[in-house]
């Protein structure tokens, strides 16, 4: 992607020059009961990934498809606004969209959670280089 239309903004690059893509994980549990990250990093990629991904946008996709998905959508406060916003609404989406595609164009693993009322779902997306795996 050239980073045109739905980017307002110039992601870095620093992605390409560390030859790196990430491996994404999804854990679930109860509301009461939250998945704790139940293994760290080096275990959880001993593991067969959800999907393998190889640009910052894929990774922002992913994640929004995840929250679509699975999110629900709800009215919180934004202390800092002093306003009332919606959790899950498209601009919520986009705005998510944007800091996720920044944080992987830098070549960072992401770790986030998706709201939902019945259940506590977090994401991981781990970024890997060739080194860490090759067979990607």
């Amino acid at each position: 992607m050239d980073y045109v239309g739905r980017h307002a903004f110039m992601p870095s690059f620093r992605w390409r020059e560390l030859g790196v893509h990430w491996h994404a994980y999804r854990e679930r549990g109860s509301v009461r009961n939250p998945a704790v990250p139940s293994i760290d990093r080096v275990r959880r990629l001993d593991t067969a990934p959800l999907a393998a991904l190889y640009t910052p946008d894929e990774v922002a996709e992913w994640i929004e498809a995840q929250t679509r998905d699975l999110g629900e959508r709800r009215t919180v406060r934004a202390i800092a606004e002093r306003e009332w916003v919606e959790i899950g609404d498209t601009d919520d989406l986009n705005h998510l969209y944007s800091e996720n595609v920044l944080i992987a164009a830098r070549g960072d693993s992401i770790y986030t959670d998706i709201y939902s009322e019945s259940e506590n779902i977090q994401l991981f997306l781990e970024v890997v280089s060739a080194h860490e795996c090759p067979g990607h």
